[in-house]
């Protein structure tokens, strides 16, 4: 039988089946007071309808998207809705057949669950015939038509929050796509796929794959072509969009269509489409699910919507060997330590593969951010204090050195600099000196670890009154520096009170530091700022939900390390004053941080070799994290340096949630520091790259910008290790040995 006759057929069958069903079945009522129920028109067929409990209305007429390519300048759209609805014991099954031309059709089953509150599509696609070109399939459900894109808060992890402002003009959330009226991002591309959209009123919407696998290959995830078409591309696209005239929409796509904005003045706008080979035996398939909310605020949203997807996907951590990792990282952090005419430093950037040639900047010793000289100092002191051996002994030494040298290099306030030239002593004046500029966060960042550390030697006898009036000198001109409205500038000029960058995006970063000066000296003056930077923060960013400006190098960007950082100023606020309501905003700012991080597997490209790939194939991607709305798709390890918070936030709370983040945080994060009998194509234990690409882009998936290691790296490695046992050895016994459920109560 032709093609065509079979589809005559299935019709009139079809049309037997209309006969003998009534125009409505409901598939059944969701916690919000919403009707999941599936309408028959007699011109278009059944479609799906999601309305009542004052939610906005959703439809979508037909629920069958098929896009098909002929050729690159002919891609159409074909959607229809279903032919056959029939309710069975565990939902709702849906069929439909869309013909391809003379010669192919696409048989479309759908299956329709709701269970626990959440709308559950699985569906299958199978082809008879060939056609040339490709396909795609998606569903995609439409708001009311009052409900206009102006009206909508959208929430993508590690790319959008809420507000674009701060994502940049061209990133995948930024600003341009906010104005054209749409996001979508593909899968591969987000820590979760996940996208969620707020609707006046308070009620939400979220979409996940629950089961994302997303095999591509080489030459795709480079994205060398806007168009291509083969069976291995697995990944999907998701997000919302309204165009003129049509209401806001919003849903899945598979394989996934993006598009792009060229960086740099006049960057045109790519779109980047996937297709699947029109001819039998593809595998095309896929589950789609959703979660309904009502009364939710947005940073409701965000801790709802993300959890909800944590709890879905079950990010599985690896236990690693705590403390083998504790002593690699520690000798290959101390190796790395250089002297110069009596100063020494950790390098800022050393390669992670056998050359004979150091990195041009090698020299450049920097405080804070991805320098974090004098934190690598106070970790090499605590490795000290726990190993009397002439190696301990050693590490005491070179951390002595590390944080005298660099208060002999950078004595007077205005700082010159946040680090100097380790080869002459003097501030950096080779290439890229705003590296080491008066930046806020990487004077004040170093300073909170010194006066920590200041705090623990005196509590040891030990007394460095020189650490203690270094800090003070600075901090007492800081306090000159900050504003009215609480909030302190992100830079200055060189040895200067001038104002470099204004914005105060960054008032989270002396928090910590000036709370541990009230505790060293008994000046409340410190206090009483940090407060007030917090309060700005909170007001601007927080309250809303969420953090910019962590990264030095991408200012006034939404960004992980933003929330990281405000995290741990509201946590040093609540514990030194008792004060509740730092603690509720500490969980808004961890709820917000943890959404950056990866909690599932991304492949990596099926015909890659391995030997060129900087992340290697069968390596698990959960763990590592988004870096900012910018670069959506880039990542790295830097969270880790968290792994204590999120534990404190468990014995502060009673949240056995935030001690997985911390387990997470612990564990999978290390999956790529080379060890012994296992390189990563490293040049020998200890090391690791700065990061990597997941995301699609120039590189490729699992390629990074660059194959060198800076100190934050293994700061934050051993930081997550030594946090946790300072907290609570017990609590950090059960974490490394992932141990669980946790058993421990409240520590105050």
């Amino acid at each position: 039988m032709s093609v065509k006759h079979a589809l005559i057929g299935f019709c009139l069958a079809a049309s037997a089946a209309f006969g003998r069903q009534n125009g409505r079945v409901d598939l059944g009522t969701l916690q919000t007071g919403t009707t999941v129920s599936f309408i028959r028109d007699a011109g278009t067929g059944w479609g799906i309808e999601i309305s009542g409990g004052g939610a906005p209305r959703l439809t979508q007429a037909k629920p069958v998207g098929i896009q098909v390519l002929q050729t690159e300048e002919d891609i159409h759209d074909i959607s229809a809705g279903y032919a056959m609805v029939r309710k069975s014991r565990s939902g709702i099954d849906a069929a439909a057949e869309i013909a391809c031309g003379e010669n192919a059709v696409f048989h479309v089953r759908d299956s329709w669950r709701l269970k626990d509150g959440i709308l559950t599509l699985l569906r299958k696609v199978e082809v008879t015939g060939t056609a040339p070109g490709g396909f795609n399939s998606s569903i995609t459900l439409e708001a009311d038509s009052s409900v206009q894109w102006s009206d909508l808060e959208c929430m993508v992890p590690g790319a959008l929050y809420g507000d674009p402002a701060f994502n940049g003009e061209r990133s995948p959330g930024g600003t341009m796509n906010h104005a054209n009226r749409r996001f979508l991002l593909r899968e591969d591309m987000l820590p979760a796929p996940l996208f969620a959209l707020r609707f006046d009123g308070g009620f939400s919407v979220s979409v996940l794959d629950p089961s994302p696998r997303c095999e591509s290959t080489v030459d795709e995830t480079r994205l060398v072509k806007d168009v291509m078409t083969d069976v291995r591309f697995q990944f999907g696209s998701i997000g919302a969009w309204q165009k003129d005239g049509h209401p806001v929409g919003f849903g899945f796509q598979f394989p996934g269509t993006m598009n792009l904005y060229a960086f740099g003045p006049g960057g045109k706008e790519r779109w980047i489409r996937r297709f699947h080979p029109i001819e039998p035996g593809v595998a095309h398939g896929y589950e789609v699910r959703f979660r309904f909310g009502r009364d939710e605020s947005f940073r409701d949203l965000t801790r709802n919507a993300w959890r909800w997807a944590w709890n879905t996907l079950k990010p599985a951590v690896h236990p690693i060997d705590v403390e083998r990792m504790r002593r690699v990282l520690t000798d290959h952090l101390a190796d790395q330590a250089a002297t110069i005419d009596g100063r020494t430093a950790i390098p800022f950037a050393v390669a992670t593969f056998d050359t004979a040639s150091p990195q041009w900047n090698w020299t450049m010793a920097a405080m804070g951010f991805v320098g974090k000289n004098i934190e690598c100092a106070d970790l090499l002191l605590r490795e000290s204090d726990r190993d009397t051996t002439g190696r301990g002994r050693k590490m005491r030494v070179i951390g002595l050195s590390i944080i005298e040298s660099m208060i002999r290099a950078l004595p007077t306030v205005p700082l010159q600099a946040t680090g100097y030239d380790l080869a002459t002593g003097k501030p950096w004046t080779g290439e890229r000196q705003e590296w080491l500029a008066p930046w806020l966060r990487n004077a004040t960042e170093d300073m909170a670890v010194l006066m920590a550390a200041y705090l623990r030697e005196r509590g040891l006898g030990r007394e460095h009154p020189e650490w203690l009036n270094w800090v003070r000198q600075y901090a007492d001109w800081l306090l000159l520096q900050q504003r009215e409205d609480g909030s302190f500038p992100r830079r200055w000029k060189t040895a200067s009170d001038t104002v470099a960058e204004p914005t105060g995006t960054a008032s989270y970063c002396p928090v910590p530091m000036l709370v541990r000066m009230t505790e060293a000296t008994g000046d409340p003056r410190y206090g009483r700022s940090a407060v007030r930077a917090a309060e700005y923060i909170w007001k601007n960013f927080g309250e809303k939900g969420y953090y910019a400006g962590g990264a030095s190098d991408n200012p006034n960007i939404t960004d992980k390390e933003a929330g990281m950082l405000s995290l741990e100023a509201f946590l040093s606020l609540h514990e030194s004053t008792r004060d509740a309501v730092w603690l509720e905003r500490a969980k808004a700012a961890a709820d917000y941080t943890e959404t950056w991080m990866w909690i599932w597997n991304l492949p990596m490209p099926v015909d890659a070799d391995d030997s060129r790939l900087h992340y290697k194939k069968g390596v698990p991607t959960i763990g590592v994290q988004g870096i900012t709305a910018l670069n959506t798709g880039s990542v790295d390890e830097y969270l880790d340096w968290s792994a204590p918070s999120y534990a404190k936030l468990h014995l502060y709370t009673k949240d056995p949630h935030y001690l997985d983040v911390s387990r997470v945080l612990l564990h999978a994060t290390k999956s790529m520091v080379a060890l012994p009998g296992r390189l990563h194509g490293m040049k020998g234990p200890g090391w690791q790259q700065e990061g990597w690409r997941m995301g699609p882009g120039r590189s490729g998936r699992g390629v990074g910008g660059h194959r060198f290691w800076l100190p934050w790296v293994s700061a934050n490695h051993l930081r997550s290790i030594i946090g946790l046992d300072e907290l609570d050895p017990d609590l950090a016994r059960r974490v490394k040995e992932n141990e669980w459920p946790p058993a421990r109560g409240i520590h105050q």
